[in-house]
């Protein structure tokens, strides 16, 4: 069943995120006067060739077929699609950014070169291009693009595709150090902005935001994570020294921020394959966003707010309202009714939710008997702990611990 008819600009930021989603392919709407085709290669071809143009037609459009998918194939060994999705002289179009449609070892990348008069000594520059570009199953894409937007065109099933190979065209050689150098420069740009939109994101404490912003860095810093082990690991190693220098930057006590930072050195140095390196970063964005969200005491006076932390850090000690009055030398019933005021809970509750918080991430984490985690937490009562956690959790912390062991 179609969609109500809705315009092309209506429809289109659907069709982007969908294959973006799906497929790791961006898109861009064109109509006419159309410009901006250096998008359509990120600027690869001006970077080989400095001027180029074709003799090869893009489009030969009737009126028996006025919906076309044009799958072009680059003589630099990549493909864009290029679909006609209007019925008029001057169509608009959606064009598909560069993918390849199977993964390309150096050696390939070397001949590319080798083809095009590309000098080895921008090889590096080159293989990080095709590493950056998505592995795409060709029909599979077409099938699922075409399914998409006949719910907004029905009369698109009808369309006609055509497969145009620009692979035989020779192109005058112009070779620029200086269009490499700014190609390189554009491309570190655009990571560092999608870094620090991630990083915002993070810091936000808003965890979906946080999320979706790694996706697309990952997406940009595809060259970075398609190396070897050792390689990846590094750039995983940056990308946790660069999120927890911007948590540092925050209302989060940087003690928090300094053991998530230790946490996640340990787990990209332990991670014995690629699948396991590939999963941090989005671990990090989790972890670190809700770290943010959870310790960020910024609405807090300057006394709760350390009063919090040091609550916080010391929850196997002795935690009593005379104890904190004289750490933080106030007098007590000040300090009692400045804390419920502005936190909401007595100190008294707080500490007990904060240390009740705290045995979960000891059950969840580590193989701890009971009574033990329960001394750790600062509880020496063992009856009056399991009597607080099933206040707070629902059930005793004996059964919580048979759950997790099943």
């Amino acid at each position: 069943m179609a969609l109500p008819k809705i315009s092309v600009t209506d429809f289109f930021p659907i069709i982007k995120q969908t294959m973006l989603d799906a497929y790791k392919v961006d898109s861009i709407l064109m109509q006419y006067p159309y410009s901006g085709f250096e998008r359509l290669d990120m600027g690869i071809r001006k970077m080989v060739w400095g001027s180029y143009s074709t003799t090869t037609p893009i489009f030969s459009l009737s009126e028996e077929a006025p919906y076309q998918i044009l799958v072009l194939e680059s003589s630099l060994a990549f493909y864009n699609i290029i679909v006609c999705v209007s019925e008029k002289k001057n169509p608009d179009m959606i064009a598909f950014m560069p993918f390849l449609t199977e993964p390309l070892s150096s050696a390939g990348v070397s001949k590319i070169m080798k083809g095009n008069g590309i000098a080895m000594e921008h090889a590096s520059d080159m293989q990080r291009f095709y590493l950056n570009l998505p592995i795409v199953p060709l029909n599979d894409f077409i099938l699922t693009f075409t399914h998409l937007i006949t719910a907004f065109l029905p009369d698109f099933v009808s369309n006609h595709i055509e497969y145009i190979s620009y692979s035989g065209e020779k192109h005058e050689l112009n070779p620029s150090d200086a269009r490499f150098t700014q190609f390189n420069t554009d491309y570190i740009a655009n990571l560092i902005h999608h870094l620090t939109d991630c990083t915002k994101a993070i810091c936000s404490g808003n965890q979906a935001i946080a999320t979706e912003s790694m996706k697309s860095l990952m997406d940009c810093a595809a060259s970075f994570t398609s190396g070897p082990l050792t390689q990846t690991r590094q750039w995983l190693t940056y990308l946790n020294i660069f999120i927890s220098s911007a948590m540092f930057e925050t209302a989060v006590h940087p003690y928090y921020t300094f053991q998530q930072l230790q946490a996640f050195e340990m787990k990209i140095n332990e991670a014995g394959s690629m699948a396991k390196l590939h999963h941090l970063p989005f671990d990090m964005a989790r972890k670190y966003s809700m770290l943010a969200k959870n310790y960020t005491y910024g609405k807090y006076s300057y006394l709760i707010r350390n009063v919090i932390n040091y609550i916080d850090q010391h929850l196997a000690t002795e935690l009593s309202l005379s104890v904190l009055a004289e750490v933080f030398d106030k007098n007590a019933s000040y300090l009692s009714n400045a804390f419920k005021k502005e936190v909401g809970d007595t100190l008294t509750e707080y500490i007990n939710k904060a240390r009740i918080q705290a045995s979960l991430r000891y059950f969840n984490m580590t193989n701890m008997r009971v009574a033990d985690v329960a001394d750790a937490v600062g509880i020496s009562d063992f009856g009056y702990f399991s009597k607080l956690f099933k206040k707070h959790v629902g059930v005793s912390p004996r059964e919580y611990k048979k759950m997790l062991d099943k």
